[in-house]
């Protein structure tokens, strides 16, 4: 992604479109090599994990959770290593949906976590999120 300005651009349109038309509140694109690739939203307290050695674990996790999903995502518990990645004010319900299509190889998720339950987001908006996120 670094570099191409063009899919900069649609990351950047991607998260603010998650953030603004759902009860998101903050937006990851991770890849099990590369680590983070992007984020969106106001980191404000300490428990995200900076340690970059515990990104490819957590990213994995969530990546084993989506693989037994037929579209690819999954809602998960706030005991999920994946909170790490998030501030706690976005841990209420965390949505990860598997991509293709970003980082330099391996699979890659979008994390998206919020202060709000799972029934504040509609069918529609869990159908389009997945929609999405097959657009590279």
């Amino acid at each position: 992604i670094e570099g191409n300005k063009s899919a900069i651009k649609s990351i950047q349109r991607l998260a603010q479109t998650i953030v603004s038309l759902t009860p998101a509140t903050h937006f990851l694109i991770a890849n099990e090599e590369d680590g983070i690739l992007y984020r969106y939203g106001i980191w404000d307290d300490g428990n995200s994990s900076d340690n970059e050695d515990d990104y490819a674990t957590i990213i994995k996790a969530a990546l084993d959770a989506t693989a037994s999903s037929r579209a690819g995502r999954v809602a998960l518990p706030s005991d999920h290593p994946v909170t790490n990645l998030l501030p706690t004010s976005a841990t209420r319900c965390i949505l990860v949906q598997s991509i293709d299509g970003y980082g330099s190889g391996g699979k890659s998720c979008l994390i998206i976590g919020s202060d709000k339950l799972l029934p504040a987001y509609t069918k529609n908006d869990l159908r389009w999120i997945g929609q999405l996120a097959m657009e590279p």
